[in-house]
């Protein structure tokens, strides 16, 4: 399931995961398991589908790989 940011564009997502992950809040809006975390807690090898909320306008892959969050 793709999951929920507040960032105004893809550009200050990447920028946000690389300065202050822990900053960062991810929300999983299942209806099943729905839960909240932040960036910095990306398992390594996890990827995780994001996008702004209500807009949809941008999407992006989050993984982390030898331990830094690679955004695509």
């Amino acid at each position: 399931m793709t999951c929920i940011v507040k960032a105004k564009s893809k550009k200050q997502f990447k920028e946000d995961c690389k300065t202050k992950p822990d900053n960062v809040r991810i929300e999983d809006p299942s209806i099943f398991s729905p839960r909240t975390f932040f960036a910095s807690q990306i398992k390594e090898g996890e990827t995780i589908y994001v996008t702004n909320h209500p807009k949809r306008s941008w999407f992006a892959n989050v993984t982390r790989k030898s331990g830094k969050l690679v955004i695509k």
